[in-house]
């Protein structure tokens, strides 16, 4: 008995033994693989060894490359096909900040103002830096949203010199939806606020900043449902995380604002951002969030630049007022968001011409100008942004 049982001792010991030494020949071989692909190339090597275990995300969404690429690919085939006779408009907020004029509106205002609560980078002139970002941005909603009825440029007396290229485009002057008292503003939270006067503006409209591009043709059920609601593209960028981190903006002072006014008429707990991309509104959502808020709105609009009591309208407050008021829906959208200023930038670039290459481009893309403090600075970027901008759109 006791022999027998050495024996299946031993037995099990040697058959451990001997699978072990085909793990050691297995793991050999491929230790001698990757060695050889470091030598040939380590850069090759390095980039597939950081996205095996540090998988590439190039939106806010938090996913990996290949479930962006499975949510870029989605079909909305199961939503119900919107009319033609929803109407649904664009609006740019636009500044050309080569403008003589405006440069010494700027300068005048950056050095009278005295605010305390003035926020971070407000002032820095990349936040109002043209590169000729909007010209392209509407050649993709013309080439992409066909069914676009109107395009509004909300703009401080300035025309591009393209602008009689496209049609159906109209300018409107701050004047004409701003109350005087307010300008000139530098504040684009100030300008957001009144959208929603500008005249003949349909009900539906989607709200672009000029650096939001749209990558590849998308019904208007992608932003409006055939039962009247807008989408609400949701980030899942974290609000509390981002402000234990100490961030410190004030778009991030403004979310927080807002939050709390909606907290006040309803039950909601909100701790996501959006997608920082296109935001589709309603003109009565505005109207009901300056019957609630007016107070609270008013407060802020003497702010010539972005500041900490401001409310970030456009961008969260109507969206989530929606959202609360069953005018909305959550959808998904996805969004390669990139500093033009980093030398990742060149990146985004090469990804997006290898995908709409392989059609199975993102929805939109974001080629933001962040600030002018980063000493890694992308040499020639703007350039680089408008050579990668015309490629994508030729």
């Amino acid at each position: 008995m006791n022999h027998k049982d050495n024996h299946t001792h031993t037995f099990k010991t040697s058959g451990l033994f001997f699978n072990w030494k085909i793990i050691m020949k297995i793991n050999l071989k491929k230790y001698k693989q990757k060695t050889k692909k470091f030598i040939k190339n380590p850069i090759i090597f390095s980039r597939d060894y950081l996205n095996k275990y540090y998988p590439q995300s190039y939106t806010e969404l938090k996913v990996d490359e290949v479930s962006e690429l499975a949510l870029s690919s989605y079909i909305e085939s199961d939503y119900v096909t919107v009319g033609d006779d929803m109407a649904v408009d664009v609006v740019y907020t636009w500044v050309d900040n080569t403008d003589n004029q405006w440069q010494e509106k700027y300068k005048y205002y950056k050095n009278q103002d005295k605010q305390n609560n003035i926020g971070a980078f407000a002032t820095d002139i990349a936040r109002f830096s043209n590169h000729n970002e909007l010209y392209y941005s509407i050649k993709s909603v013309k080439k992409f949203l066909p069914w676009v009825k109107n395009i509004y440029i909300v703009t401080d007396e300035q025309i591009p010199l393209w602008l009689y290229e496209f049609s159906d485009i109209f300018l409107i002057n701050h004047s004409d939806i701003i109350d005087e008292k307010y300008l000139p503003t530098f504040n684009s939270h100030v300008i957001e606020s009144f959208l929603y006067k500008i005249p003949n503006l349909s009900e539906n409209f989607i709200y672009f900043n000029d650096d939001v591009f749209v990558a590849k043709f998308l019904e208007k059920k992608h932003f409006f449902s055939a039962n009247n609601l807008a989408s609400l593209f949701i980030s899942a960028k974290n609000l509390q995380d981002m402000k234990n981190k100490k961030i410190n903006t004030a778009t991030l002072h403004a979310c927080f604002n807002s939050i709390n006014l909606l907290k006040n008429h309803y039950q909601i707990s909100i701790n996501n951002t959006l997608i920082h991309t296109y935001y589709p509104l309603k003109k009565s959502a505005y109207e009901k969030a300056w019957q609630l808020y007016k107070k609270e709105i008013e407060s802020y609009l003497s702010n010539k630049f972005r500041s900490n009591n401001d409310i970030n309208m456009a961008t969260f407050l109507v969206p989530w007022l929606m959202y609360c008021e069953s005018k909305s829906t959550e959808r998904i959208d996805v969004c390669y968001y990139f500093n033009i200023r980093s030398p990742s930038a060149v990146s985004y670039y090469r990804q997006l011409l290898e995908l709409k290459e392989k059609k199975i481009c993102p929805h939109s893309f974001c080629a933001n100008d962040f600030n002018t403090e980063n000493p890694n600075q992308l040499a020639d970027y703007n350039n680089k942004l408008l050579v990668f901008l015309n490629s994508y759109y030729d």
